[in-house]
């Protein structure tokens, strides 16, 4: 006989147990299914995120958490151009991700969900008014399904919007002190960057993304480079095709990057996905409480209102840097010197990207001077429209 739930959470994520601890902290029962043996395994990010983030999502920071406060970043382009910011006002901070994802799921359960780890998700199935969960141990008869499951979900509805992602967590001996890096490159990836995240003064997250099948060649290339020793490897997919059209199907919401709600920009999704959790399991308990399922589309509504247009002015600069060849991205990082964009970028914002845009095209000569860089005119034109929003 199956065991009955309110509510199955698939994944435990940062949003899949954002999500959770909203259902069981309105009163209702929840499981949430993970399938690994250990929650926040395997540690698949880079883990920046703003101490702003934390507090919105109910996860104070701590000295558990926490394993570097970042407060510098230089972005160089193909030919050696810096572009520094200092980033102390942005108060980023670099996470023990895995320990990010046990917090969640700390504060999850003692809301009153029930975690069952090493269990995992079969199939499952909308018969109309419930969901049939088979898992590894069992049936379960559930009223709603909350699909945390990730990179997977979401391939099968966007597949072009992946990108495959090669991360080592290594020493590296020439290592700057609490300021991530990153480099624009063409002939390492056409379709993303490489970055450096530092985890204490000696250690760091060095990755790269991509479409190339070189990528791991060309990171340890880099690493090697630096002097570097690898410490830990880790393969993945990344999200930055944007939101799914639909975060409701019948009785199964989709959250975090099973929704597509990772930036486009960075496939950052710690904030974003971890509020679609909180988002999605607020909207799951009012429509149990109310039983009335079509609820679930305010949790979709809500979402967008908040981050939808800030998605597409990062989506619309990705695909402008996707066309640019790198002797283009030396002139733009040119005018950006030249005009003081350093200075406008310490003052943006590391969870709305598009603030940061429309900081750069205020600054006096950019936009103009952008446009003048030659072949992409059109879309750079129409990303500037967006950006003034026309």
């Amino acid at each position: 006989m199956a065991r009955t739930f309110d509510v199955a959470v698939v994944g435990a994520s940062i949003s899949g147990c954002c999500a959770a601890r909203q259902v069981a902290k309105a009163g209702h029962e929840v499981v949430v299914f993970e399938d690994d043996l250990e929650v926040g395994t395997p540690e698949k990010c880079g883990g920046l995120v703003s101490l702003y983030s934390l507090t919105q999502l109910g996860l104070p920071p701590s000295g558990r958490l926490i394993s570097e406060v970042i407060k510098a970043a230089t972005i160089t382009s193909p030919g050696g151009r810096q572009l520094k910011v200092d980033a102390t006002k942005a108060g980023v901070v670099t996470l023990r991700r895995r320990e990010l994802d046990k917090a969640a799921a700390k504060e999850a359960v003692l809301a009153g969900a029930h975690l069952h780890v090493g269990e995992r998700v079969i199939s499952f199935t909308d018969e109309g008014g419930s969901v049939l969960v088979r898992t590894s141990s069992g049936e379960y008869d559930v009223d709603y399904l909350i699909d945390a499951r990730g990179a997977s979900v979401y391939k099968v509805h966007r597949p072009d919007g992946l990108l495959q992602a090669v991360q080592y967590e290594c020493v590296l001996p020439d290592l700057r002190k609490a300021t991530v890096e990153v480099l624009l490159d063409k002939e390492l990836t056409r379709e993303y960057f490489l970055w450096v995240i530092p985890l204490d003064s000696y250690t760091a997250r060095v990755g790269i993304a991509g479409r190339s099948v070189s990528l791991r060649e060309s990171l340890e290339a880099y690493v090697r480079g630096r002097g570097g020793r690898v410490l830990k490897k880790t393969f993945a997919s990344i999200v930055v095709g944007g939101p799914l059209d639909r975060f409701v199907y019948g009785r199964r919401i989709v959250v975090g990057d099973a929704a597509g709600q990772c930036k486009p920009m960075t496939a950052g999704g710690i904030f974003t996905g971890g509020l679609g959790g909180k988002m999605g399991g607020y909207a799951v308990a009012q429509a149990l409480s109310k039983d009335d399922p079509s609820i679930l589309l305010k949790y979709e509504e809500a979402w967008k209102n908040k981050f939808e247009r800030d998605f597409k002015v990062q989506s619309s600069l990705r695909k402008l840097f996707v066309e640019l060849e790198n002797e283009e991205i030396d002139a733009l990082f040119d005018v950006l010197l030249k005009s003081g964009a350093a200075e406008a970028l310490s003052d943006g914002s590391f969870d709305y990207h598009a603030i940061n845009l429309v900081k750069l095209v205020g600054v006096k000569g950019v936009a103009e001077s952008i446009l003048r860089l030659g072949k992409s005119y059109g879309r750079i034109r129409s990303l500037l429209a967006i950006v003034e929003g026309k």
